[in-house]
């Protein structure tokens, strides 16, 4: 293309050119320019408020002129204290030397065209310098990130190994503790053998878990507490001595220790002798690993017992209040079981044998007892007040017991002790019972001397007449059958004879003497014989 073939200066300005003009496809309905004062007053405004606004922002109210430059607003940037800076840079840009005059577009294009250059880079340049003046300064944000601050970055990915390694490390840690505690309580892995484990009665639950842990039933005393004390009721676990597997888990365990597990070590065949007073029961029981005395004792005066019948007469509060009630008999006992349990084994076992017929039997025994008493010259008064009670029939038979040689004079010697007891002058109703005295001595002598009849105790019965307080020992079912059957007889005395281990009975006092006479005289000649 030739210099004279370049478009001139006239052809860019010619009015026919149509302009570009970008359409905007926006579906909103703008009034027209002449109206668009209107729209703003009746629309937006409102009248009033378009007066106020007007008198303060009408000579702000500027018409552009078409195809001016673009300029910052002033006001605006001074509000928001940016004049000084851009004024500086603007008379940085625009202020002219003394060398160089201000260019326009038109003269920028006229050199072109003069000196030859190409169209395309002329126009390519001008929007270049129309760019570079419209652009904004680039918006200041969050500052670039750095190489290596990512989430794969070296810090992140240590410090997220060292989590996992702390999560992993917990999780391991609880993993084998439950593992730990479920094969103890569950019983996992244990070597299968039997042991004896002993629990006493006053033993807490720290007890009996050192107790299980020393024998080997569990490896972790305080874990057992714990199962133990979400999980065993009051009274689940009773005193005793226990038969128990080192593979019983915790339920086992506790099973095994209750009061109908059949784990428990049995004494069999306890007998407890006829004539046995609470003391020397006690004293065999604690012997044969049952109960303690000491447990026995305390329980027997102030312990609860079942609703008995034959006892309501007793007052209870005496270490040996029960005398005369703990039936002798052959027995089977749990080891170190409780004191409740034993005695009411033993009470229940009066109650089995003192039967209906033999309740009926006291009321026959106080007629006849009445109708002596009546014929020996007692008063009505007399009579009515010493009827005989349950508690009355049992210390006879206790007298009885101790007394009798053999079961064959049971009845006679309780007869003995009628006939006495309803006499009517009150010298005449002294028993003279040397047992009753040995019980008040707490010890049994081959014989007594003169000191021991004078005892103070109301159990010696040659200084007090009548019966005892209570019965001295534990009778049996004859002595109480003889209590509430006794013969019919006239004696009022009787000695033992050592040769044969009867007593010889008498009527009178004269007759008992001489009796007395023969057994000493068979005494000394048992030892002349036994001396050669």
């Amino acid at each position: 293309m030739t210099h004279d073939e370049y478009p001139n200066e006239n052809d860019f300005l010619d009015e026919d050119m149509p302009l570009d003009e970008p359409e905007l496809d926006l579906d909103i309905d703008l009034p027209e320019a002449d109206d668009y004062e209107n729209y703003v007053e009746e629309e937006i405004l409102g009248e009033d408020d378009w007066d106020a606004v007007s008198d303060v922002y009408d000579d702000r109210f500027i018409t552009p002129e078409l195809y001016a430059a673009l300029t910052a607003d002033d006001q605006a940037l001074d509000s928001a204290g940016l004049t000084e800076s851009v004024n500086s840079d603007a008379q940085a840009s625009t202020q002219p030397t003394e060398d160089t005059a201000p260019s326009t577009p038109d003269q920028t294009n006229r050199d072109a065209f003069i000196h030859g250059q190409d169209f395309e880079d002329m126009l390519k340049k001008n929007t270049n310098t129309t760019k570079s003046h419209n652009e904004r300064p680039a918006h200041k944000g969050r500052p670039a990130r750095k190489k290596g601050d990512g989430l794969l970055s070296i810090p992140h990915m240590l410090a997220t190994l060292v989590w996992l390694a702390i999560i992993v490390a917990i999780g391991v840690s609880l993993g084998r503790m439950i593992w730990v505690c479920a094969s103890d309580v569950l019983a996992f892995g244990k070597e299968e053998k039997t042991v004896t484990v002993s629990i006493q009665e006053n033993d807490t639950i720290d007890d009996i878990a050192n107790a299980l842990h020393d024998a080997g039933l569990v490896r972790y005393p305080n874990l057992f507490k714990l199962y133990a004390k979400f999980t065993v009721d009051d009274g689940e676990i009773s005193p005793g001595t226990f038969t128990l597997n080192t593979v019983y888990d915790y339920h086992a365990l506790v099973k095994g220790m209750s009061p109908s597990s059949s784990t428990r070590v049995v004494v069999e065949d306890v007998l407890i002798p006829e004539g046995y007073n609470c003391r020397q029961i006690f004293a065999l029981l604690e012997e044969k690993g049952i109960c303690t005395s000491a447990a026995l004792e305390e329980y027997a005066a102030n312990g609860e017992l079942k609703d008995y019948w034959f006892l309501k007469d007793v007052a209870r509060g005496d270490k040996y209040c029960l005398e005369g009630y703990l039936f002798p008999d052959t027995y089977d006992f749990y080891e170190n079981d409780k004191p409740q349990r034993v005695l009411e084994k033993l009470l229940n076992n009066f109650e089995a044998k003192f039967k209906e017929d033999m309740q009926a039997q006291l009321t026959t025994l106080n007629e006849r007892l009445s109708e002596k008493m009546r014929k020996n010259g007692c008063s009505k008064s007399y009579i009515a007040e010493n009827q005989m009670t349950i508690r009355d029939v049992v210390i006879v038979a206790s007298l009885i017991e101790e007394e009798t040689g053999n079961d064959n004079e049971s009845y006679t010697i309780a007869s003995v002790i009628y006939n006495r007891l309803t006499q009517d002058q009150e010298f005449e109703r002294y028993l003279n019972i040397d047992a009753a005295i040995f019980y008040a001595l707490g010890e049994h002598k081959e014989a007594l001397t003169a000191e021991d009849l004078q005892i103070d105790s109301p159990y010696n019965t040659y200084t007090h007449a009548g019966l005892t307080p209570g019965p001295i020992t534990c009778p049996g079912l004859a002595s109480l059958k003889a209590a509430l059957d006794p013969e019919d007889s006239s004696y009022y005395y009787y000695v033992l004879d050592p040769a044969n281990g009867s007593h010889i009975f008498a009527s009178t006092l004269e007759e008992h003497e001489k009796n007395v006479e023969e057994v000493k005289q068979k005494i000394e000649e048992s030892k002349k014989k036994d001396a050669e």
